[in-house]
C-alpha cells in the first residue's frame, strides 16, 4: 500500500502470477485495499470472496506508519518521564544540518507536545538497582492529567535505565490500564530495551504516536477480509525484512516503518539468488517517492539506527533510502527561477494534472505524457485515459516561470529527477564504499523503468533488470518473506567478566522469540535461531553487530570473539580502522528467530502474461530528454514479447502497468521468467 497506488499480487502453486492495482484512498485506506484485491480477483477470474477463501498465505505491506509520521497525523501522545528528564525529547541530541555551524540546528517535530510530557519521581541506576521508588500517587496524578486534561489517546513510558530493570515501567503501565483501559500504552522496556535514553524514548513515543491509528486499521481490515472469506491470519511485513502477526503489528506498529519498500528489497534478493546475481542495487519509483537499497553478496544491508523525519530511532531495519521523487512529484520554480521536482507530491488525490481530477501543478507523470513516453490512451492497460492537453498546458505555464518552452520544461524535469535518483544511489554506494559498476540495477515500481537506463549511465552501471510484474514487485516480494522475530536487549560485557548474565539474557530472548513463533503456528523444528552481539572498541559511540555461537557461550568463546573483533571490524570498515589498544566491549545481544514460509515461486506463466500475438505496436514520436530532439521510435507490447526477444533502443516497451524506455545504445532481452535483462552501455 503506497501513497498513490495500492498493489495486489496473487501467485498460485503452479507459479502463475496475477497482479493489479487501485488508487490508494488516504481517507479510508481499506477502500483502496479492497479495490486492489477486487481488481486482481477479476484478473484471476473469480470473485474476491472465492479468492480469499482459497488463500494459503496473506501478507500485507503498508505505509500507514511512514505516512502518519511524515504527515504528523497520529494520536495525541502523552509521555511519563523520569523526574528531571522531561526535556530529553526536545533537546534531541542537538542535531545540526551542518556540523561546522553550531547555530544551524535541524528542526525536530514535536511528536509529543511539551505540555503532555510529565515527570514523575523514580530512579533506577546504571546497574539496574532502584535508587528512588516510583511515587505511585504522583504517577496516578500525572496519568489523570494526561488523559483528562491533555486528552491524550496514547501514553509512552520512558524511564531511565528501564531496560535493566523494568519494574517501574510495568507498574506505571498497569496503573494506566487500570485507570483508563482504552488508552494505548507503550513501555520503552518493551518497545526498545536498549541503552541510549534518547533513541529509546523516540522509538517508544513514535510507537505510541502511531499505535491507535494502526490498531484501528488492523482491526477493521482483518474483520473485513474475514467477512469476505479469508481463513488464514494476516501477516504484516516489518522493517527488518520478515513478517509478523497482526497482534504484534497492533502492539509494536513502529516495526512496520517502510515495510512496503522493504518487501521489494526482499523480493529482489530472492530473485537475484535464483538468477545468480550477487550484487544488486534496487530502485523503486512509485507515485510518491524513489526508494533505493543495496544488496551485497546476497545480503540485505541493515541499519541499526534510523532517522525518521530528523528523529533518530533505535529501529533495526533494512536500509532503504527514500527521496521525494515519484510519478506524482510536483515541478516548481524556486526563487532563482530554476526548475525543481518534488519532494511535494500530488499523491492519489488530486494526482497528476493529466488525471483530470483537479490537479493544476505538473508532475513527473505529466512530463512523461507530454514527452510522448506514456501513451495517454494505454495508462493502466487502457483502463484510465489521461489528458495530454492538460499536461501540456501545465508545462506551458511552468515554462513561463523558468524561461523554457513546453517541451524544454518537461525534458528538464526528466533530467532533474534522474539526477536526484542518481545522487540517492550514489549516496548508498560510492559514499559507503561500494563500486556501483559491479552491481546490477533492479528497476521496479510503476515509474522506475522509464528512467533506469539514464540512472545507470550516470553511475557507470552496465547491467539492469526489470522484473516481470515490476509495477507491483514490492507487493510480490512480500510473499518471499519469512516469519521473523528479532528481539534485542542491552547487556554489557568486557573480557575477563563472567558470561552468565549474557547467557541468561540470550536464553530469555530466544525463548520469547520461539514462543512467539509457536503461537503463530510453527513447530520447533521449523524455527532457526541465530545469535548476535553488538561490539565496539572502548570509547566508540556505535557498535558493529557480529555473530555469536548458536548455543550457550562459554568464557573462552567470548574471549576469542573479542580477540577476533579487530579483524572483523577491519573487514567491514577497511585496513587500519581498528582501535586495538582501546579494548573491546559488548553493549547488547540480539536473537534472530526465523520460520521459513512456503514460497510460491513465479515460473513465468499466467493468464495475464501469456505471450503470443503481435508485439509491435504503432511507432510513436517522442521528445528525447537529453537533447530535446523529436524522433519517431518503435513501441512494443511487453506482455506480448516472446521469450528471448531482443529490443534495441531507442524504443518503448509498454506493459499494462508500466512503461520501459530504452535509449539509443541500450538493449533489452526477455528471459524465461519474463524479466527484461538490459545492457545499458553497448
Amino acid at each position: 500500500m503506497g501513497g498513490t497506488f495500492t498493489d495486489a499480487v496473487v501467485i498460485d502453486e503452479s507459479g502463475n502470477l496475477w497482479a493489479d492495482k487501485a488508487s490508494t484512498t488516504p481517507d479510508h485506506l481499506l477502500d483502496g485495499l479492497v479495490g486492489a484485491l477486487e481488481a486482481v480477483a477479476a484478473q484471476v477470474g473469480v470473485s474476491l470472496d472465492v479468492l480469499l477463501a482459497g488463500c494459503g498465505r496473506f501478507v500485507h505491506g503498508t505505509t500507514i506508519v511512514t505516512n502518519s509520521i511524515a504527515e504528523l497525523r497520529g494520536a495525541r501522545v502523552g509521555v511519563l518521564a523520569t523526574e528531571g528528564f522531561g526535556d530529553s525529547l526536545r533537546i534531541a541530541r542537538s542535531p545540526r544540518s551542518d556540523a561546522r555551524d553550531h547555530h544551524d540546528q535541524l528542526n525536530v517535530p514535536d511528536i509529543a507536545p511539551r505540555e503532555a510530557i510529565l515527570e514523575v519521581p523514580e530512579r533506577v541506576d546504571k546497574r539496574g538497582e532502584v535508587v528512588t521508588a516510583l511515587d505511585m500517587d504522583a504517577c496516578e496524578k500525572a496519568i489523570r492529567h494526561l488523559v483528562e486534561v491533555q486528552r491524550v489517546e496514547s501514553i509512552a513510558v520512558t524511564f531511565l535505565w528501564s531496560f535493566l530493570n523494568d519494574t517501574h515501567e510495568q507498574l506505571a503501565g498497569e496503573l494506566i490500564g487500570k485507570l483508563f483501559p482504552d488508552v494505548h500504552v507503550s513501555l520503552s522496556s518493551r518497545i526498545y530495551p536498549m541503552i541510549r535514553e534518547y533513541e529509546r524514548s523516540v522509538t517508544t513515543v513514535l510507537n505510541a504516536f502511531t499505535a491507535p491509528k494502526v490498531a484501528r486499521y488492523v482491526d477493521e481490515m482483518t474483520e473485513a477480509l474475514t467477512r469476505r472469506g479469508l481463513r488464514v491470519p494476516v501477516a504484516f511485513m516489518q522493517a527488518s525484512g520478515g513478517s509478523l502477526s497482526a497482534e504484534e503489528a497492533r502492539e509494536v506498529p513502529i516495526v512496520l516503518l517502510d515495510s512496503g519498500p522493504v518487501g521489494g528489497v526482499v523480493g529482489a534478493n530472492e530473485l537475484a539468488k535464483e538468477l545468480g546475481i550477487p550484487n544488486v542495487i534496487t530502485g523503486d519509483m512509485g507515485g510518491t517517492s524513489f526508494d533505493t537499497s543495496v544488496i551485497a553478496d546476497n545480503r540485505l544491508t541493515m541499519s541499526a539506527r534510523s532517522y525518521v523525519q530528523n528523529l533518530l530511532t533505535g529501529l533495526t531495519k533494512v536500509d532503504v533510502v527514500a527521496i521525494g521523487s515519484g510519478g506524482g512529484s510536483i515541478g516548481w520554480a524556486d526563487p532563482r527561477g530554476l526548475l525543481q521536482a518534488g519532494p511535494q507530491s500530488a499523491g492519489a488525490d488530486p494526482g497528476p494534472v493529466c488525471y483530470g481530477r483537479g490537479g493544476d501543478q505538473p508532475t513527473v507523470t505529466d512530463a512523461m505524457v507530454s514527452l510522448g513516453f506514456i501513451d495517454p490512451n494505454y495508462f493502466l492497460g487502457g483502463r484510465a485515459k489521461l489528458l495530454k492537453d492538460a499536461s501540456d498546458d501545465a508545462f506551458r505555464q511552468l515554462g513561463k516561470q523558468v524561461g523554457m518552452s513546453l517541451e524544454e520544461t518537461a525534458a528538464a524535469m526528466y533530467r532533474v529527477v534522474v539526477a536526484s535518483m542518481s545522487n540517492a544511489v550514489r549516496g548508498i554506494t560510492v559514499e559507503r564504499g561500494h563500486d556501483p559498476r559491479v552491481f546490477t540495477f533492479f528497476a521496479y515500481g510503476g515509474a522506475t523503468p522509464l528512467f533506469l537506463v539514464d540512472i545507470c549511465r550516470e553511475l557507470g552501471i552496465k547491467q539492469a533488470l526489470v522484473p516481470n510484474a515490476s509495477a507491483v514487485f514490492s507487493a510480490s516480494g512480500l510473499l518471499a518473506s519469512d516469519d521473523l522475530r528479532v528481539p534485542s536487549k542491552s547487556r554489557f560485557w568486557t573480557p575477563g567478566q563472567p558470561v552468565d548474565d549474557v547467557n541468561a539474557v540470550l536464553g530469555d530472548l530466544e525463548d520469547s522469540a520461539r514462543q512467539n513463533l509457536r503461537t503463530s503456528g510453527y513447530a520447533d523444528d521449523e524455527i532457526v535461531v541465530q545469535r548476535f552481539g553488538d561490539l565496539k572498541f572502548q570509547g566508540q559511540i556505535f557498535e558493529l553487530t557480529v555473530p555469536l555461537p548458536d548455543h550457550e557461550v562459554d568464557q573462552a568463546a567470548l574471549e576469542e570473539l573479542a580477540e577476533r573483533f579487530p579483524e572483523m571490524y577491519e573487514a567491514e570498515y577497511g585496513p587500519g580502522t581498528a582501535w586495538v589498544d582501546a579494548g573491546v566491549v559488548m553493549m547488547a545481544v540480539r536473537v534472530e528467530a526465523k520460520a521459513s514460509t512456503r514460497k510460491y515461486r513465479y515460473e513465468g506463466g499466467s493468464v495475464a502474461n501469456t505471450a503470443g500475438g503481435q508485439a509491435e505496436k504503432a511507432n510513436r514520436t517522442v521528445t528525447l530528454p537529453a537533447t530535446g530532439e523529436q524522433i519517431t521510435i518503435p513501441v512494443f507490447d511487453g506482455d506480448l514479447l516472446a521469450v528471448g526477444r531482443a529490443v534495441s533502443g531507442p524504443a518503448v516497451i509498454e506493459k499494462k502497468q508500466t512503461t520501459i524506455f530504452l535509449p539509443e545504445g541500450s538493449r533489452g532481452v526477455l528471459d524465461a521468467s519474463r524479466n527484461l535483462l538490459i545492457d545499458t552501455l553497448l
